[in-house]
């Protein structure tokens, strides 16, 4: 009983490694074809295989990851080192001619066909200079640069992969491109920590001399300065961008301030002028502001402030442009989305009655404004808009104090 069922134990294994031999042909049939045939041709194999997963599939991937492959220990302080890698803001990002320089530099010092400037991620080698290799990244456990950051103060020179037992078993030994020598040198940061390598590669066993090697030590020291450099300058363009928005922005509110108002819906008009558009210039003064800061004080009074600038910021859409001129003046400039001025008022007068219903303050929220059209054939400057509806809000405003006495 029990040969019978050794017997076809056997003979299923041997029908599964059957399969797995025909299936093995089949993909270098279709790789030979992928490789021959045009790129739009080469989408749509792998669209097909991509959407094609076999149980044999299974098999091989599990039969793969059987190969014994020694990966590099984890340094201790792996999660700083990464959060110092994110920092640089250098991953995924395009091919730079001052790194180029420096893997042509190693390749051509060091008499190898490869160079690389790469980076460890947490699950990849990221590369971002080569010479004489085609792949942008790799798995980090075949990586021989995760073995490199390991000691960040020494060179990790490999005179014959296929000798070490480190690496003998490596996909990158035993596949293409069939690497035998490696010299790699760790990128140290100022504040310590190994993110990447500067490393040479060559497909037959060999040494590096002495010069080569010191050579290598400034190249990769010149790798850390130039992503020092960049950082620095990003760093740079970015407080700039930060100090000119806030150099445009109303420190209570939040919205544009008079300067950013200016800038921004002058480039507006611009437009609506060279596009024949109707615009809008609604000029808004709070009503009561200083009774409120003589009666509740003046910390609701910027509440009130705040209130107001809020409630203009929900009233309009994010592409028009709301601004708080100083005290208790705000002031927008919309695209034509409204019939007229009496829409546009009706719309505002709605919000505020609104807010005082639901919001329960010890104030009510007012607004007197002025509105004045933009007609593209006036050509009328942003400072003749702004005047006019100045003009037209003092008159609502009178028109309002003749209602109550």
């Amino acid at each position: 009983m029990n040969n019978r069922a050794n017997r076809r134990h056997e003979e299923d294994n041997n029908a599964i490694e059957y399969l797995c031999t025909r299936f093995n042909r089949i993909l270098i049939s279709v790789a030979e074809m992928f490789l021959s045939c045009r790129f739009d041709i080469r989408e749509r194999i792998l669209r097909l295989l991509q959407s094609f997963q076999p149980s044999g599939v299974c098999h091989l991937k599990l039969k793969r990851s059987s190969v014994k492959t020694r990966t590099a220990p984890v340094p201790e302080n792996e999660a700083e080192r990464l959060k110092t890698l994110e920092d640089y803001n250098i991953l995924d990002t395009l091919p730079e001619q001052g790194f180029d320089d420096l893997t042509a530099l190693a390749a051509y010092i060091c008499k190898t066909p490869i160079a690389l400037i790469s980076l460890i991620d947490s699950d990849r080698q990221w590369i971002k200079s080569k010479v004489g290799l085609k792949a942008r990244e790799i798995p980090r456990e075949w990586a021989f640069c995760s073995h490199t950051i390991v000691q960040p103060q020494k060179i990790l020179v490999v005179t014959s992969a296929i000798k070490d037992h480190r690496f003998a078993n490596n996909p990158l030994v035993k596949n293409n491109p069939k690497i035998r020598f490696y010299a790699g040198v760790p990128l140290v940061t100022p504040n310590g920590f190994p993110i990447g390598t500067l490393c040479v590669i060559d497909m037959i066993p060999r040494q590096l001399n002495d010069q080569q090697l010191d050579a290598l030590y400034r190249l990769s020291r010149q790798a850390i300065a130039q992503m020092e450099l960049i950082r620095e300058i990003h760093n740079r363009k970015q407080a700039e961008l930060e100090g000119r928005q806030l150099s445009l922005t109303d420190e209570l509110t939040g919205l544009h301030n008079r300067r950013g108002f200016f800038l921004l819906a002058e480039q507006q008009l611009k437009v609506a002028h060279r596009m024949k558009l109707l615009c809008w210039t609604i000029f808004i003064d709070l009503d009561g502001l200083k009774q409120v800061n003589d009666t509740l004080g003046h910390d609701m009074g910027d509440a009130l402030i705040i209130d107001a600038g809020r409630l203009l910021k929900q009233s309009f859409r994010k592409s028009d442009i709301v601004a708080r001129l100083g005290g208790d003046e705000f002031i927008v400039f919309i695209s034509s989305y409204f019939k007229d001025a009496e829409n546009i008022q009706t719309h505002l007068q709605t919000n505020i009655a609104n807010f005082n219903q639901q919001q329960n303050r010890t104030y009510q929220l007012s607004m007197s404004m002025g509105i004045q059209r933009y007609l593209p054939e006036s050509n009328m400057s942003l400072e003749q808009l702004v005047a006019k509806s100045d003009e037209l809000m003092y008159a609502h405003k009178r028109l309002k104090r003749q209602s109550i006495l």
